[in-house]
């Protein structure tokens, strides 16, 4: 959520900025169409190379980690607000359900993948102030996190008594999973995002992200709401047509939001699972360090 200030901050920038060059930020391709636009100087476009759907004009990773250590809002008053202390406990007691802020699923999956999940080793990136990691502790995983903002890293450490890092060199590896909720679309490398999983996972290890779905299905179902969820805040917007292109050399799960429990089994998994995306949310669990052996 932007106040008028940054709104017009960025309407700004997009006017002086429109006559940069398109260039795909995750694989430097020119090859780029025009898909939606806002205020006639933001679009969106596709790459017609890995088809990740990004903004443009694009910000320099300086711009975007500035925005993101205080100025950066959500309208639940959750995800980047700190709580107060009284705040808090009514969060913790209230098993952090106000403003879908609850990790049930999240847990529930992980279940999945790996059924004696006391011995889950996890990495939450952009993790914002702890929500997820704690409940994620909660549950009996092994867990250590990353955020890009100082200052809510430093509440989550000292609030709820997380181990966060702000510097991801300072992150451990062998990791069972790398997730991350609602972060791979705000992010201004994917690739290098990515290239950190695979440094920090186990050989069989699962990289899993959660984010607004862009995918064609979506798209057709809910045009108005694509229209919506991309934009200064989320200059990518993820698609299934994007992770099957990366991940081709890879076993993966793509579907959407509810999730299918049913359908994260090892076996789709293990091969190249697309399961219906009609929700509003993205899903990829891809084993990235395990080449495809079928």
């Amino acid at each position: 959520m932007l106040t008028v200030k940054q709104k017009i901050k960025y309407l700004l920038s997009s006017v002086f900025r429109y006559m940069d060059k398109v260039n795909c930020t995750y694989c430097g391709s020119n090859n780029c169409i025009e898909i939606d636009r806002k205020y006639f100087f933001t679009r969106l476009f596709e790459c017609s190379d890995c088809h990740l759907y990004f903004r443009h004009p694009v910000e320099k990773y300086s711009e975007n980690k500035k925005f993101y250590q205080e100025e950066y809002t959500e309208k639940d008053k959750i995800t980047a607000a700190l709580p107060s202390d009284i705040e808090l406990e009514h969060f913790k007691n209230d098993g952090f359900n106000r403003g879908n802020k609850n990790a049930e699923r999240y847990i529930k999956l992980f279940a999945c993948l790996y059924p004696e999940i006391n011995k889950v080793k996890i990495i939450d990136y952009g993790c914002s102030w702890g929500y997820i990691s704690w409940q994620i502790k909660q549950a009996g995983l092994d867990i250590e996190s990353f955020e890009i903002s100082v200052p809510r890293a430093k509440y989550g450490i000292e609030k709820l008594n997380l181990n966060i890092h702000t510097e991801e060199k300072l992150l451990r590896n062998e990791n069972d999973i790398f997730f991350s909720s609602h972060v791979i679309e705000h992010h201004p490398d994917i690739h290098s995002m990515i290239q950190l999983a695979k440094q920090n996972l186990k050989s069989d290890g699962f990289f899993i992200a959660f984010s607004p779905n862009g995918s064609k299905d979506y798209r057709n179902t809910y045009p108005d709401n694509f229209h919506h969820f991309w934009g200064k805040v989320h200059p990518n917007y993820l698609n299934v047509d994007f992770y099957k292109e990366i991940f081709a050399d890879f076993p993966y799960y793509i579907g959407s939001s509810p999730v299918y429990f049913e359908n994260i089994t090892i076996q789709n998994i293990n091969n190249q699972f697309v399961d219906d995306l009609h929700g509003d949310e993205l899903i990829v669990i891809a084993k990235i360090k395990e080449c495809k052996t079928y």
